[in-house]
């Protein structure tokens, strides 16, 4: 089987809280975030088989729990990524995927082969606020974004909604940047959606800080990221809706407010 292969974190403790993951990130994406630092493995293909990969799984599996599937978005390559996760399965890992929540179809799919153990679903910008969405995954601005922001929260909805209806574990996320998403009335709108979508869940809600100086557009390279106590203080706002609310940024990795 060949795939579209972006590369290998050999060990990360950041990907998935309180485990320590080989995180591998697999190539394409349907929407074309223009923060997205991954951006060069959505538009240059790495074709290679998918024994190559299996080889990085078993090299870092004496020193790892799990396997993190990132992007680009893991999901636009189902098959080679139920491959994987089967794979790493086998060998006695759990699995984690990372997702925009673009292909609730695929995440269905995947709980009822028992292949996943989480997910991380991302939660751009308030789903209410369908502008604003368009704004943050490049729709209008990127010819690549193959649906409009009506469909893609539509997508991201019906992912959440089978993803808390099954026993998998949940993260949903946000990732804030200076001028594009982060302020305290949108942080809060989101807060507020993921109250209402996972009432009675313990799910966590992570405020991450993006780091704009790799960003797709290049406008936002010089742009100052969100420090830690500006991201904290968006965590209080959503706090006032959502008790399990946590910020993830380069310098504190995660901590739970």
């Amino acid at each position: 089987m060949k795939l579209n292969y972006g590369g290998a974190i050999p060990i990360s403790t950041v990907d998935w809280h309180g485990k320590v993951s080989i995180t591998l990130f697999l190539g394409g994406c349907p929407l074309r975030c223009p923060y997205c630092q991954n951006y060069r493995i959505l538009s240059e293909p790495n074709i290679v088989d998918a024994a190559e990969v299996e080889k990085e799984i078993k090299k870092a599996k004496p020193f790892v729990s799990s396997v993190v599937f990132s992007g680009g978005e893991p999901l636009m390559q189902a098959s080679a990524l139920k491959h994987l996760a089967r794979f790493a399965k086998e060998n006695g890992l759990l699995v984690g995927i990372h997702t925009n929540g673009f292909y609730p179809e695929h995440v269905e799919e995947l709980i009822k082969m028992g292949l996943v153990d989480k997910y991380f679903v991302d939660v751009k910008a308030p789903p209410d606020d369908l502008v604003l969405y368009a704004k943050v995954v490049g729709s209008g601005e990127y010819d690549a974004v193959i649906a409009g922001p009506e469909e893609i929260v539509k997508r991201v909805t019906k992912t959440v909604n089978i993803i808390a209806k099954s026993k998998i574990e949940l993260e949903i996320r946000t990732t804030v940047i200076p001028g594009l998403i982060g302020t305290p009335d949108e942080i809060s709108r989101i807060s507020i959606w993921v109250s209402r979508h996972l009432e009675g869940k313990d799910v966590a809600y992570v405020i991450q800080q993006g780091l704009p100086e790799n960003a797709m557009r290049e406008s936002l390279r010089e742009v100052a990221p969100f420090d830690r106590y500006e991201i904290l203080n968006l965590a209080r706002h959503a706090h006032e809706f959502w008790d399990n609310v946590w910020i993830r940024t380069r310098d504190q990795g995660n901590e739970r407010v």
